[in-house]
């Protein structure tokens, strides 16, 4: 079977254009409250784990005297983690009250005129927001953005001819 080097191109084609569709970004969906039962569950499993994580410990430091201090390194990391998690849960559940919950990554300025460094910034962005490389180029007092001259190919499919 022979297949002209058209039909490998539209094949390919195909092939790059389904790629792109399936990377291509997802619109973001409302998530719902787990049910109280999930939740239970999973709260049964943070508790068996850290009542796994403390047995763990004990066995460890009962028979050695020696470890008092890691011991009360352990227990010390008992009270102070659960905290600390607790902590950073709470501060995030009062943004998510006070803001209302993200649908989409905030809106950045793209006035990239220099960097921290004071360098002047060279780009052509529209070109470069598909490049798959880009290389930067630093001069005295410019850094510059480059995209290769040629697109690369599409490496998803690949089709032989067949003699």
């Amino acid at each position: 079977m022979v297949k002209s080097s058209a039909t490998a191109r539209e094949a390919t084609t195909a092939a790059c254009a389904r790629t792109a569709a399936r990377l291509a970004p997802q619109t973001p969906q409302a998530l719902e409250p787990l049910p109280p039962l999930v939740r239970l569950g999973h709260a049964a499993l943070v508790i068996t784990g850290w009542l796994l994580f403390a047995w763990s410990w004990q066995r460890v430091t009962v028979a050695r005297s020696e470890l008092g201090e890691l011991r009360g390194l352990v227990l010390g990391a008992l009270a102070v983690v659960p905290l600390i998690t607790l902590g950073w849960v709470a501060h995030n559940v009062g943004i998510h009250r006070r803001k209302g919950p993200r649908r989409a990554v905030p809106e950045v300025e793209m006035a990239y005129a220099a960097d921290f460094n004071g360098r002047r910034i060279e780009a052509d962005w529209s070109r470069l927001v598909d490049a798959r490389h880009i290389d930067i180029v630093i001069h005295a007092d410019a850094k510059r953005f480059v995209a290769p001259e040629r697109k690369p190919e599409c490496k998803a499919a690949r089709l032989e001819e067949v003699a």
